[in-house]
């Protein structure tokens, strides 16, 4: 089999777009190592940075297993267009923590309800892979919401600085929702519906956003809308995914 058949496998590019996220999220977050705010931070964003890349590396196993790959040039072969993650995550920081933060939190909560659901798949070893990952991600979620909740309801400040992050990223948030093949019936596409899983989400999230004194406008975008889950990127996406690749290019024979 070739990486363009896994390209057309509807089951696959579902498998992609979490797995594509959590490397691009881990890649770009791990870029605040040593440069979050308060010691303990710094240290959970490093460990959920490598968390999600080794999450990624698990579902990218799976993959090349199925399709007679290698998980690196799933990883780090493809065209940028072949890549699933959704806009949210490639939207730069800046170094701002409640723009890194809030994305992240958004992102942990679709993530464990798409692993919970590809858990169920009948595949075994998909099934089995996403069971291992199931807790680790609940406690991302956990760690991400306890922090939501704490900067929402602490100061003046804390509290402005969240809402004001929330309020730049909620619209792409619902981009997260985006089918991530135009073959994909989005009654089927995320093994519970695309509106389900867009309702749970957005339940979760607005129980944690009224705990933390917060607000969203969380919509589900019309299924015209194409982005990043369907290989239409933002322009920063192309340097991201040429620094994330960089040695794998320069030094094509190490493995992960």
């Amino acid at each position: 089999m070739t990486m363009q058949d896994m390209m057309k496998d509807p089951l696959a590019n579902i498998v992609l777009m979490h797995a594509d996220d959590k490397l691009m999220l881990g890649h770009m977050q791990s870029d605040w190592t040593g440069l979050a705010p308060i010691l303990e931070e710094d240290i959970a964003a490093s460990s959920m940075s490598q968390d999600d890349l080794s999450h990624a590396l698990v579902l990218y196993d799976h993959l090349a297993a199925r399709f007679d790959l290698t998980a690196d040039a799933i990883a780090f072969e493809r065209d940028a267009a072949d890549y699933r993650c959704c806009d949210l995550i490639t939207i730069p920081d800046e170094f701002d923590w409640a723009i890194a933060l809030t994305k992240r939190w958004f992102v942990a909560t679709l993530t464990a309800l798409g692993v919970d659901r590809l858990a169920t798949i009948d595949d075994e070893d998909l099934s089995t892979r996403c069971k291992r990952l199931i807790p680790e991600q609940a406690i991302h979620v956990r760690h991400l919401s306890e922090w939501m909740i704490r900067l929402g309801s602490g100061t003046e400040e804390s509290r402005s600085r969240m809402q004001a992050a929330i309020n730049t990223l909620e619209s792409d948030a619902g981009m997260m929702f985006e089918p991530p093949d135009h073959s994909i019936d989005p009654v089927d596409s995320f093994c519970c519906g695309r509106e389900g899983i867009f309702q749970e989400w957005k339940t979760s999230c607005e129980d944690t956003l009224q705990r933390a004194g917060l607000s969203a406008n969380l919509a589900l975008p019309p299924e015209s809308m194409i982005g990043g889950r369907r290989g239409t990127h933002a322009t920063h996406f192309t340097d991201q995914l040429a620094e994330l690749t960089e040695v794998r290019r320069a030094e094509p024979a190490p493995a992960w």
